[in-house]
């Protein structure tokens, strides 16, 4: 509306620009998170580089002069059930990336010397990549969508805009936990990588297998316990308590599994397509192929004060694609339209008259009074104030058309006297 970055249905909606605001911070915080998501998986690849010739040391200095010579060993000293996980872990690793095979090496080389595999921790290192990877993709698929969807969002007023909204809110609030829990994950795995440079770095740990085991086995569960739900929940809250974030509409991401990515089933397979997830949520079934490459929210106007429903998200526990509460959805519907009562002054008259909400359009608004007598605004001009984050309706002027007497108010100044929540 002039150039305010809101709409003409704001008037009977006043909660949609706090919505398209909460959807853009979202949006904003899972693509940031997911940038530093692959800052520090770069990092410990960078790690992952520097720690191999020093493992090949310490194997020689073992006198192992390859791997092969290392499998043997423990083929000999390993016994039980601990010589079983060893080669189901082994095998395992042939399809895996270069820092679980790395701490695979090590577990090992301390494996040949005291005859204790660490086997938990390399499974660990296996199910938190290929999780917080996971997770990644199902959130790209996510952010895709929402890319799409929003450069439909100009076609949308009021109620459906509304509804729209409410659903990205829905959909991103559970995807920023996923996020979070990913990038503290591998933020674990590169902390481990950094850490056992460091060890090996050291004489006094690299050349005493007991204390490399225990460092081994405590050092990367307290880091990873920083990706379980207590440890995001509390640092989403306090970063959305501290810039003032609005979450009326928030759903209840808070509460869930607390091992967040042990929880994420990798072999669900990948995640869904694109068409899939736009029929969930606007029921489009065709995306056009141009579309599919922007990596960037297309803007969803910028916040205007001018103008609070918990939404649950439902997960099928078959195919770990986000659907939508059918409930919820109906109480969308069956929601009764706004009204907006107010005073108007112009020099063509004055008076007071509420409206129903009917139908709006970039251009006007039109609602309905209880003489059945419809009404449509038109923006004129406004003035930006002092404050300009402080703008009201009071600062624009309005064209204001009683359509069925044909009476037209110019140069038409409002003042609210009551919205009901929209």
């Amino acid at each position: 509306m002039g150039g305010s970055g809101s709409k003409f249905s704001d008037l009977f909606y006043p909660d949609n620009p706090y919505r398209r605001a909460r959807a853009q911070e979202l949006h904003d915080d899972v693509k940031f998170i997911c940038h530093q998501f692959a800052e520090v998986k770069e990092k410990r690849d960078v790690l992952l580089k520097s720690i191999e010739p020093k493992l090949n040391e310490l194997m020689k200095k073992h006198g192992f002069n390859t791997t092969d010579e290392l499998d043997s060993k423990l083929q000999t000293i390993l016994n039980g059930d601990t010589l079983k996980e060893y080669n189901r872990i082994k095998k395992e690793l042939e399809s895996k990336d270069n820092f679980t095979n790395m701490v695979f090496k090590l577990t090992s080389i301390v494996g040949a010397t005291t005859g204790v595999f660490l086997g938990g921790l390399v499974l660990a290192g296996i199910m938190t990549g290929a999780a917080a990877l996971a997770a990644l993709g199902m959130i790209g698929a996510v952010l895709a969508v929402i890319v799409v969807i929003a450069i439909f969002l100009s076609v949308f007023e009021g109620k459906e805009e509304r509804d729209k909204m409410r659903k990205f809110i829905r959909e991103l609030s559970q995807e920023r936990v996923r996020a979070q829990a990913a990038y503290a994950a591998m933020n674990a795995l590169c902390s481990q990588a950094y850490d056992i440079k460091l060890w090996l770095d050291e004489p006094l740990i690299s050349g005493n297998e007991e204390i490399m085991t225990k460092l081994l086995s405590k050092n990367f569960k307290d880091k990873y316990d920083q990706s379980r739900r207590t440890h995001v929940v509390k640092y989403l809250e306090d970063y959305d308590r501290r810039r003032g974030s609005w979450i009326n509409e928030d759903p209840d991401w808070q509460t869930g599994p607390e091992d967040i990515l042990g929880s994420f089933k990798e072999h669900q397979g990948s995640p869904p397509m694109l068409p899939t997830l736009l029929k969930n949520i606007m029921g489009y079934t065709s995306v056009a192929p141009s579309l599919m490459g922007f990596n960037a929210l297309i803007p969803i106007t910028t916040y205007n004060p001018m103008v609070d429903y918990k939404l649950a998200e439902h997960r099928d526990s078959d195919t770990n694609v986000s659907t939508f509460n059918d409930l919820d959805e109906k109480d969308d519907a069956d929601d009764p339209p706004p009204k907006i009562k107010f005073d108007y002054t112009s020099p063509d008259g004055s008076g007071t008259v509420e409206l129903t909400y009917l139908t709006s359009d970039e251009a006007s608004c039109q609602g309905i009074d209880s003489n059945n007598n419809k009404w449509r605004f038109e923006y004129e001009s406004h003035v930006v104030p002092d404050n300009p984050t402080n703008i009201q309706v009071s600062h624009y002027l309005f064209s204001l058309v009683n359509c069925t007497a044909g009476k037209v108010f110019n140069s038409c100044r409002l003042n609210m006297i009551s919205q009901s929540a929209g």
